[in-house]
C-alpha cells in the first residue's frame, strides 16, 4: 500500500495524500491509524482486502493511558492508572492535599 517506514520508529509507518499524513502505528497485535478520517476509512478498507482485522473504532485506552477525541482535539489522562495505584496500597479513602508534605 505503499507506506513508507519511519527511520526513527521501526513500527511507524506513513504515507503523504495529496498535504494528507496517515501514519499507521503497529504495537504487538494492534493497529493504530492516525490521519484525516476520509483517508483512514479507505485504507482501513484495503488493509481488511490483505489481513484478517477488525476495527475497534476509536482509541479509548493506550499503554495506561486513557484517551479521548474530540472536536479535532486528543486528550491523554492518567486517572485510571492513579486510581489503581491508589487502590493496590489500600489509599482509595485518602484525602487530597495541594502540599504534599509541611515546609518551613
Amino acid at each position: 500500500m505503499d507506506f513508507e517506514k519511519s527511520k526513527a520508529d521501526q513500527n511507524l509507518y506513513y504515507i503523504i495524500q495529496g498535504e494528507d499524513p496517515l501514519i499507521l502505528i503497529l504495537y504487538v497485535d494492534n493497529l493504530f491509524i492516525i490521519g484525516e478520517e476520509e483517508l483512514i476509512v479507505d485504507y482501513n478498507r484495503g488493509l481488511a482486502l490483505e489481513f484478517e482485522m477488525k476495527d475497534i473504532g476509536l482509541m479509548h485506552y493506550f499503554l495506561g493511558m486513557e484517551v479521548w477525541q474530540e472536536d479535532g482535539n486528543v486528550f491523554l489522562g492518567q486517572g485510571k492508572y492513579a486510581t489503581n495505584i491508589l487502590s493496590r496500597f489500600q489509599m482509595e479513602g485518602c484525602r487530597p492535599i495541594s502540599t504534599p508534605m509541611v515546609t518551613n
